[in-house]
């Protein structure tokens, strides 16, 4: 009995740490610094490998979970860049989150779904997967706010979303549309840039890009950017149990960059169920960080640190096998 359940728990935690011990993410950042020019990568900041490892962190739970339950599962990066990422502040190269994509998950997504508006950084990405072997993907080119409604959702049973905005960058019917089919998205909301669009619409009474970024204008009615938050979160809660038809879950997670000067939410749509514990786990650390954090998170996304331990600490998280 005791071995039973034993198969049946599953720890995210030590799965990822052996997943990135045997990845061996420095080779591939080799092979990248190697084969492609910086100027060709997104240009990042050192807060963006916490945002990765919040990604990697779902990927895993998504791909142990979903793939038992569901036959096509697709993964789909509404702002996908060029596949890698330069740290300005360091020049390091770090992966981005196409390839991690295909890297992390225990079940590997039965298709990929790639948007990118820039005709160069579409390029390189494609360059890059093909440099790496990897064939079960489309990019569609152009803006993801038109081209979301080209992916075919009737032929998905599941799909993980990941929206990285560099600010206000997906409108709200976007959002609504995903809604409407079974699926986690990972949403980072970027409070520091849309505190600043916020203010200055406050100031002038009006602001159409947030508009159509909240799906209205009842942001004008909010005291500061903490209620748009709140505000938001509850209409994307409202929205997504009514489009589905049951509980699920929306939270979201605060991350800070290096002295608290810069701050977005990483936000996660889920079905609701015990697996978000993994989810509240993470929250905890994060929210909980310290500056050599930062340090930590960007030596793990750089392949120097293989295993999660110097971040979380020693820790054990069982999850039931759903």
């Amino acid at each position: 009995m005791r071995k039973k359940k034993e198969e049946r728990e599953f720890d995210p935690f030590k799965w990822l740490s052996k997943k990135l011990e045997t990845l061996r993410m420095d080779e591939y950042i080799r092979q990248i610094a190697d084969n492609f020019d910086k100027d060709e990568f997104y240009e990042a900041h050192l807060w963006t490998p916490l945002k990765l490892i919040a990604l990697m962190w779902w990927l895993t739970i998504y791909s142990r979970i979903v793939p038992k339950y569901f036959s096509k599962y697709w993964y789909i990066d509404l702002l996908a860049s060029s596949g890698a990422n330069v740290i300005e502040e360091t020049g390091d190269i770090v992966l981005g989150s196409p390839l991690l994509s295909f890297l992390i998950p225990q079940e590997q997504f039965k298709h990929h779904i790639f948007v990118e508006l820039k005709p160069e950084k579409a390029s390189t990405l494609d360059r890059i997967l093909k440099h790496f072997g990897f064939s079960n993907y489309d990019i569609l080119k152009g803006d993801c706010n038109e081209k979301v409604y080209d992916i075919p959702f009737d032929n998905i049973d599941h799909y993980f979303c990941f929206i990285d905005c560099e600010g206000l960058n997906i409108k709200w019917s976007v959002l609504e549309h995903l809604l409407q089919y079974r699926g986690d998205i990972l949403f980072v909301f970027q409070t520091s840039s849309i505190n600043r669009v916020f203010s200055r619409g406050i100031r002038r009474g009006y602001s159409p890009t947030l508009d159509e970024f909240c799906g209205g204008n009842w942001w004008q009615s909010c005291n500061n950017i903490e209620d748009l938050l709140r505000q938001y979160m509850s209409k994307i809660k409202q929205k997504t149990d009514s489009l589905r038809g049951f509980e699920n879950f929306v939270d979201y997670v605060r991350v800070k960059g290096k002295g608290g000067g810069f701050v977005y939410e990483v936000i996660l749509i889920c079905k609701e169920g015990d697996y978000v514990r993994a989810w509240l786990d993470l929250k905890k650390k994060l929210e909980t960080l310290e500056d050599k954090d930062v340090d930590i998170a960007l030596k793990i996304c750089k392949g120097e640190i293989v295993t999660l331990s110097e971040f979380f600490g020693e820790k054990q998280l069982k999850l039931n096998n759903f």
